[in-house]
């Protein structure tokens, strides 16, 4: 089985409930790519942990989430919301058998956004699209909420990339215990929750590719990363 990219995309909220390109969104997964289920990994301000929500299907994909998430010491939360259930089989062509949605809680730090996408990272092996989804108020401006193309985010990545390379040499110094960890522990900026996790889903590294789409006639468009291998 052919490994699924990883991605993340941007868009208005309200955007998803329009009529939406489906034959742009299909043309991100490949034909020859087998996909059996779907998470989602959204964030929301003002919750106070991690949740997780089961859209269709069978359960079993969340309850493995659930599962491992608690394994790291995540207290998750559990429910029903079949809000993104249309989303997943506009992009691919058969129904998945599972749609699942992990809503972040804003506020955490790096580290532990990270730490949540090493517990998805497994699902990439196993015919799961793992989709990163940030989506915006209406009316939110860049200055909020930076669009994809951005060089603010370009930027951010490429600097996160450079720290993991002095983390990774740190690691084997004898100087690690003297380094300053303050950064990682303060709490990230609510743009970039989604994102800390697609980056540590696509492996610590830049994307491999950029795209954007237009969903309608109100100039509104979806954007995004993949991270294909």
């Amino acid at each position: 089985m052919a490994k699924l990219p990883m991605l993340y995309l941007s868009c208005d909220k309200d955007a998803l409930s329009g009529p939406i390109g489906e034959p742009h969104l299909r043309r991100l997964i490949s034909p020859d790519m087998s996909v059996g289920s779907v998470a989602f990994i959204t964030s929301i301000a003002g919750a106070k942990q991690p949740e997780i929500f089961h859209q269709c299907g069978k359960s079993s994909l969340a309850e493995h989430l659930q599962s491992l998430m608690a394994g790291r010491e995540f207290d998750v939360a559990g429910s029903r919301d079949p809000g993104l259930e249309v989303l997943a089989e506009t992009m691919i062509a058969l129904a998945p058998e599972e749609v699942i949605e992990l809503r972040l809680n804003t506020g955490m730090t790096s580290d532990s956004y990270r730490q949540i996408g090493r517990c998805l990272e497994v699902f990439r092996d196993q015919g799961v699209l793992l989709i990163c989804l940030d989506q915006k108020e209406t009316g939110e401006g860049d200055m909020t909420h930076h669009q994809p193309h951005d060089a603010y985010f370009r930027n951010l990545m490429q600097q996160w990339e450079y720290e993991q390379v002095w983390l990774q040499a740190m690691s084997r110094s004898s100087l690690r215990g003297r380094r300053n960890t303050s950064a990682r522990d303060a709490p990230v900026a609510d743009p970039t929750c989604v994102l800390n996790t697609a980056f540590s889903l696509g492996g610590l590294k830049a994307p491999q590719r950029v795209f954007g789409i237009a969903l309608n006639e109100d100039s509104q468009s979806l954007a995004g990363y993949g991270w294909m291998q």
